[in-house]
């Protein structure tokens, strides 16, 4: 079986027009919107043991955060699936302009990334990774990451054709061709086992 593993740009969006890359793929998809790239290996971690023939990745970005079973982004605390009060809003925004660490949060969520990709390599179950919002472009990153998992890499990185300020659809990508695409990409790749 499939396993989808990611952020919001592999979920649905009832609410769309727009029919999503993976909505013809035979997949269990697991992704979750505002999902951290620790929770996302925690996805690939069920898709191993459940057996999955092959497992599609989409990282994300490092100011994803967990708290009790639902998720933030320091960047839009305010628009998070998780419902925080005003003061844990305030809270949080205290601690990113003081406390964060932008480099040891990268280091961090790159440990996370290279640890779930090796664990894939390891369990010899096919997969393919989309780098996704982690260290991307958008955000003025110009390092190249993961370069020894580049046999694995999908030559779709998602975040490349998002609109994250947007939020309708939930999951960012407006183009039906492009969805057309990747779903036409994913579908002949994912076949090859």
């Amino acid at each position: 079986m499939l396993y989808i593993c990611g952020d919001s740009y592999g979920i649905a969006d009832p609410d769309s027009n727009i029919k999503p890359w993976h909505s013809d793929l035979n997949a269990i998809n697991l992704c979750k919107n505002c999902a951290s790239n620790l929770y996302i290996s925690k996805q690939v971690d069920t898709a191993i043991q459940n057996e999955a023939s092959f497992i599609i990745i989409l990282f994300t970005s490092i100011m994803r955060q967990e708290w009790k079973g639902t998720f933030f982004t320091f960047n839009a605390i305010e628009n998070s699936p998780a419902k925080f009060s005003d003061a844990q809003i305030a809270t949080l925004k205290s601690y990113y302009v003081d406390f964060f660490e932008l480099d040891n949060e990268i280091y961090k969520n790159q440990c996370i990334i290279e640890s779930t990709l090796q664990k894939l390599v390891d369990s010899n179950i096919p997969f393919l990774f989309d780098q996704g919002g982690f260290e991307h472009p958008k955000h003025g990153a110009t390092n190249k990451y993961f370069s020894n998992y580049d046999q694995y890499r999908s030559k779709y990185c998602l975040w490349d054709y998002g609109d994250t300020v947007d939020k309708s659809p939930m999951f960012h990508i407006t183009d039906q061709n492009i969805h057309n695409q990747l779903a036409d990409y994913y579908a002949t790749n994912c076949t090859r086992i």
